[in-house]
């Protein structure tokens, strides 16, 4: 991989700046509650790209009732789009190895039994943040870049916790998006769902009076 990572979270840095912000207000808010913090590394089960597709997730969650739980996913996915180029004889991507998704999503999980080995289902609305694509005419040197508008999208998973381990799946349903050029003509499109397996480990937070 190049340094696109760095360069894509750097370019977010705003972004990022703002959505931890509101998980470290989900868990004041909820202190009282005793929040507990998921984290979950993952891989992507289908991708184009040549580079291996990773997900990475931080979740605080707190407890509403017996089986259902609540909570605010912050999450990264590396190389996760396909990209498709309406004119290839005039037009194409400078480097499809390398593209990322940042979300931040509301999610409610409802777990099917609250014995020891707990499958569960749980579904997420938020929103989706896509990087620039280059994008470069055939017979010239030029690298425009295609501009992608940003989404809302929809999470559905599932999987069994055994313990303080997640064993799941998930899948991000996002809109299809254009990529535009500066001259404003829309050259492709990116599908920007992807489907992960992860395995997560939830650890407590403290009570603020503890």
């Amino acid at each position: 991989m190049k340094v696109f990572q760095l360069v894509f979270f750097y370019n977010r840095k705003e972004h990022l700046k703002e959505f931890l912000f509101l998980i470290v207000l989900f868990c004041g808010c909820h202190s009282y509650t005793q929040p507990k913090l998921r984290i979950e590394p993952g891989v992507l089960l289908e991708t184009e790209s040549d580079n291996l597709g990773l997900l990475f997730n931080i979740e605080p969650h707190v407890k509403v009732s017996e089986n259902m739980f609540i909570g605010l996913r912050f999450g990264i996915s590396i190389n996760p789009q396909k990209i498709e180029i309406d004119n290839t004889s005039s037009f194409f991507v400078d480097d499809l190895d390398d593209n990322g998704i940042i979300s931040l999503l509301p999610t409610f999980d409802f777990y099917l039994t609250d014995k020891q080995y707990r499958p569960y289902v749980g579904v997420g609305l938020g929103y989706y943040i896509f990087n620039n694509i280059d994008v470069s005419m055939n017979g010239s040197t030029e690298i425009l870049e295609g501009s992608v508008n940003n989404q809302p999208g929809f999470l559905v998973r599932g999987g069994l916790e055994i313990g303080k381990t997640r064993l799941g799946l998930e899948y991000n349903f996002i809109p299809e998006a254009d990529i535009e050029i500066p001259n404003g003509q829309v050259v492709g499109t990116v599908n920007n769902s992807y489907l992960g397996l992860s395995v997560g480990f939830t650890i407590g937070l403290r009570k603020n009076n503890e």
